[in-house]
């Protein structure tokens, strides 16, 4: 690819990637920013990115001895669900915070082999359309992904202050309370201890919402270009053995198109497309299996907790959206991925293979045997990820909420 050419390729994945960098940058991490050079920065850097994964692994552990506590000294069902949807809400964001930490090479590499395919100059104009459709369609998303988990942890962080200040107002005895159910190793009602964990819990939320967006807004960013890459491809596919040559822009009687190059250049853009996303599948799959275990119990918990608790029931809506926004996001995109990717060989049938000679469709027979195996994402190996898991999900997520709601009404 020329130089310009790259230039322009690398400004646009980049822009694409600026709600994703800008949460990451929160924690330490950039995919796209140059490496610091200065000892100190460096340093700067990694304190950043280790404060951020030690507030949030306390936020984890201290969630944890809360739940574990209330386990084996309370036979109430509501204190014990309580707080279980957090902790499965900040068990993925650190255990996507060290995902990204631990490839984030792999990421810089596949963004870096992305701007050799990337469409940069795409003239045809259904191509083109399929480009700007998705890059719109992916603003969109990032947005109102990153719209509902921001608005949600900051309602959480300010619901103890508006309740302070309305019973204050009504003329109640009142006092700040706090954010997250947690353990201490201190007795965190006495004075100085009591400011010190609430403002470690509302720094703890907004660290585990950065590193939440941030991973997940990697993920679909990706896993769309991919989705569109692929979609253009098959454009690029259908197109072959279409041109008409010859007297009169017919083919001459017997006559048969060799376009053997264009072929061969489709299915090597097709193969890297593959690798592509099998690396990025290897990227992902732990947190996609931690994503499909911990969904249905956080959805299940924080509706149950709308049900009973009126004070929270505004943030616990907010957090219900992101719940399953969050999934639901892994989902769509996983999806495309595969119904894109399966779609290669349609392009293959639809092309106009039968004007070709007869190694061009031997190879194009190749190159639709290829795609009877299409790309997808999985719950590490265990099983793919499509629109029928997020189904499963949500049908799993009512059952338990039924089964949690009849113990609870059984008491």
């Amino acid at each position: 690819m020329p130089q310009d050419s790259e230039n322009i390729a690398q400004n646009e994945i980049h822009k694409t990637l600026s709600f994703c960098d800008f949460c990451t940058r929160k924690v330490g991490l950039s995919f796209i920013d140059v490496a610091p050079k200065s000892l100190i920065r460096k340093i700067g850097v990694n304190l950043w990115l280790l404060l951020s994964a030690i507030v949030l692994f306390l936020m984890s552990a201290g969630e944890v001895g809360y739940v574990t506590n209330k386990l084996m000294t309370s036979s109430s069902v509501e204190e014990f669900v309580s707080s279980l949807h957090i902790v499965g809400y900040d068990t993925m964001s650190f255990g996507k915070l060290l995902t990204i930490w631990y490839k984030r090479e792999v990421f810089k590499h596949l963004l870096k082999d992305l701007e050799d395919i990337w469409p940069v100059s795409v003239q045809d104009k259904e191509a083109a359309e399929i480009k700007r459709e998705r890059l719109s369609a992916l603003r969109i998303g990032q947005f109102w992904y990153a719209f509902w988990n921001i608005l949600g942890v900051w309602l959480y962080n300010l619901t103890p202050i508006i309740v302070y200040l309305y019973r204050k107002i009504e003329g109640k005895s009142a006092s700040l309370g706090y954010i997250w159910l947690l353990s201490y190793p201190f007795d965190k009602t006495k004075p100085g201890y009591h400011e010190f964990a609430f403002f470690f819990e509302a720094y703890g939320g907004v660290v585990s919402v950065w590193c939440m967006i941030g991973s997940d807004m990697l993920f679909m960013t990706m896993a769309s270009h991919i989705s569109m890459l692929l979609q253009i491809l098959q454009v690029k596919i259908r197109r072959l053995g279409t041109l008409q040559t010859g007297i009169g822009g017919k083919l001459a009687s017997g006559e048969m198109q060799d376009c053997y190059s264009e072929i061969v250049s489709v299915v090597k853009i097709h193969q890297r497309l593959i690798r592509y996303g099998n690396d990025l599948e290897d990227a992902f799959s732990v947190v996609n299996l931690i994503n499909v275990l911990l969904s249905s119990v956080n959805i299940c918990c924080v509706v149950f907790n709308i049900l009973l608790d009126p004070w929270m029931a505004m943030s616990n809506k907010f957090f219900l959206g992101a719940a399953l926004t969050q999934v639901g996001i892994l989902c769509w995109y996983a999806d495309e991925i595969y119904t894109s990717s399966s779609g290669v060989g349609d392009a293959v049938h639809e092309s106009g293979w039968y004007n070709t000679n007869i190694r061009c469709r031997r190879t194009l027979l190749l190159l639709m045997q290829r795609s009877q195996k299409p790309l997808y994402f999985t719950a590490l190996k265990f099983r793919s990820i499509t629109m029928s898991t997020y189904s499963s999900i949500l049908t799993t997520s009512y059952s338990y909420f039924t089964l949690l709601y009849t113990v609870y009404r059984s008491d």
